[in-house]
């Protein structure tokens, strides 16, 4: 295994700043949770309407170690709340749940034997509380909207949660954003809504707009279009070219499961022709197809790298540990071991980090979760419009990961696992789909 090299001192890495939890944060993560509750112990669909609206934000404050965060506060109240309710556990032994269920055991067991040749041990145990977290989200979705599988509160979270990311989008085109490309000397922001970066958002977007596009397709609520219309619209000022290639691959794949009327699909393609004609000619005008279509690398921040240099590191690192890797969350500590001690981040793609940090088990373990995810919306045959979106929304997940990792942010984790647990009650209540899906009105 590689070693740091004796006698030389490192640099000090860009960290970011953990605020203890105060009285007034504990206070609005108790009342939080108390609301969650409430509203779960109410209407259970309402409590997994709340999880989506809390899933974006974190307001992170640090106690005994850990992090308390808005989604966190959400879940606990929701899982409480489902135990008082006395919720029936039988879906989790339906065939589609136990399959995903085994997936996640897999990426967990992969993250303890990666312990093995770890330097950070407290980097796995963060990253194994992180997928904990995950499952736990997926487990309580399940039993949650299983129990009451109404959704119309989940429809409206998603649309509403959908305004608020396009108006903090929005906030910082107009009072300066946090990020920024230079295209023909002129600086353009890049959106990230209330997540940490754009790719981020990008990512995030590519969950809830698939969603919301397939619903779309047979629903004509002014809402949900306008919905439609401004994340995609925020997805394309996010400048994330992997996020947006993605997007129009999901969207490529609600059209082609869907199958629309021929007057719904000639309104949307002919939409779509405007809309791209307008943001053609504006990329031409500033010259943003030498930034979309260039190979060359963005310089990034002293604490941040380019993918080329990222991606060697992680295969330089996957060669000191080829069967259980360095140990997850172990790659932005260990890259000085590789050349690169002032860098500290994630390998900027999701195949590369689980190799390097949890070997060839971990990288099997990740494509297990991805294959089982895809392969039991596929095997539904069916055109709701939640599953399509969800089963379209994972498709552009995994595509957009090549180049970003983003189950590293929680606040994406947190959402894919809910849309998850949406996804697979839908595909047992697909079993009992009798007659054709209704026309679009």
């Amino acid at each position: 295994m590689i070693r740091w090299q004796p006698g030389y001192v490192y640099p000090p890495v860009w960290e970011p700043p953990h605020y203890a939890i105060g009285p007034l944060h504990a206070l609005f993560f108790v009342a939080l949770a108390l609301a969650v509750g409430l509203l779960t112990y109410r209407r259970p669909a309402f409590g997994v309407g709340a999880l989506i609206l809390c899933a974006p934000f974190a307001e992170p404050r640090y106690f005994l170690g850990t992090s308390v965060t808005v989604s966190k506060a959400a879940l606990i109240g929701f899982v409480i709340a489902l135990i008082v309710h006395r919720t029936s556990l039988r879906i989790l032994t339906e065939k589609p749940v136990r399959a995903l269920l085994l997936a996640f055991a897999a990426i967990l067991a992969a993250i303890v034997l990666s312990a093995l040749h770890a330097a950070h041990g407290d980097a796995v145990v963060r990253e194994l509380l992180k997928w904990i977290e995950y499952a736990a989200v997926f487990v309580a979705g399940v039993v949650g909207f299983a129990y009451d599988p109404d959704d119309r509160p989940v429809w409206t979270a998603l649309i509403a949660v959908g305004f608020i990311e396009v108006a903090a989008a929005v906030f910082e085109l107009l009072f300066g954003a946090a990020s920024g490309v230079v295209i023909s000397g002129h600086n353009f922001p890049r959106v990230a809504g209330t997540l940490e970066g754009p790719n981020q958002f990008a990512g995030w977007l590519n969950l809830l707009l698939p969603v919301l596009f397939a619903r779309a397709l047979t629903d004509r609520n002014p809402w949900l279009i306008a919905s439609v219309g401004c994340c995609t619209l925020a997805e394309l000022a996010t400048l994330s070219r992997s996020g947006i290639v993605a997007a129009i691959v999901a969207g490529a794949v609600v059209l082609f499961v869907t199958r629309p009327t021929r007057r719904v699909g000639l309104g949307f393609a002919a939409g779509a022709i405007v809309v791209t004609a307008v943001l053609v000619t504006l990329g031409l005008a500033i010259g943003l197809e030498a930034r979309f279509f260039s190979v060359a690398e963005v310089p990034q921040p002293d604490h941040l790298g380019t993918r080329a240099i990222l991606w060697a590191a992680a295969l330089d690192l996957w060669r000191s540990s080829p069967l259980v890797g360095v140990g997850a969350g172990n790659f932005e500590f260990d890259l000085g071991m590789v050349g690169h001690p002032e860098i500290r981040t994630h390998a900027n793609s999701l195949y590369l980090q689980a190799l390097s940090e949890m070997g060839l088990v971990g990288f099997a373990a990740t494509i297990y979760l991805i294959w089982t995810v895809i392969a039991t919306f596929a095997r539904s045959f069916s055109r709701r419009p939640l599953l399509v979106g969800i089963f379209a929304a994972n498709i552009a997940l995994a595509l957009h990961q090549v180049f970003d990792y983003l189950w590293f942010f929680p606040k994406v984790g947190v959402f894919w696992a809910i849309l998850l647990a949406i996804g697979v009650v839908e595909v047992l209540a697909a079993r009992d789909d009798v007659g054709p899906m209704p026309e679009a009105t």
